[in-house]
């Protein structure tokens, strides 16, 4: 009767625990759908904080450059994260995908930063320098689309490995 008990209270806890623990390929898909929302977002707020630019909204943009910069920073934490889990696991495909992540928010941190540094030679009609700055967000704009044309083939080639 004791050993009854002890095998029912081991399969229990054996249960238990296995509902518990999650794999770093688990942990890095759970990641990847925070990361990939607040991407968005912050490319909503982007580009909203261009277009309130232009419109010479100039308060407005730089607000929505605030907001874009705290989602892609957000983005950017959890996408450490899941390079560590992948680093962790010793897989090279999720690690290439969350370095390219990583690379294409870096980009986009500097894009808005560059965003944010010309408005203000707009508010003063300093337009040598607001282009200056303009191009090189766009730049950054750019090497951004590139890194996430580089993490959308790597989910082609792996479709196993991406749901």
């Amino acid at each position: 009767m004791d050993n009854k008990i002890i095998i029912w209270g081991l399969v229990i806890i054996v249960v238990f625990l296995s509902g518990c623990i999650q794999s770093d390929s688990s942990q890095i898909d759970v990641l990847a759908t925070s990361i990939n929302t607040h991407l968005k977002n912050g490319d909503g707020d982007y580009n909203t904080a261009g277009i309130d630019t232009n419109e010479f909204l100039y308060s407005a943009a730089l607000d929505e450059c605030n907001n874009a910069s705290s989602e892609y920073n957000q983005a950017q934490s959890l996408a450490n994260q899941g390079l560590t889990y992948a680093q962790n696991s010793n897989d090279t495909v999720y690690a290439s995908y969350m370095q390219s992540v990583l690379n294409e928010i870096d980009a986009k941190i500097n894009a808005t930063n560059e965003l944010k540094t010309a408005i203000p030679y707009l508010q003063d009609n300093n337009t040598v320098n607001a282009n200056i700055h303009s191009s090189n967000a766009n730049g950054y704009m750019d090497d951004a689309t590139t890194f996430n044309n580089q993490r959308e083939n790597i989910v082609k080639q792996n479709p196993t490995k991406f749901k």
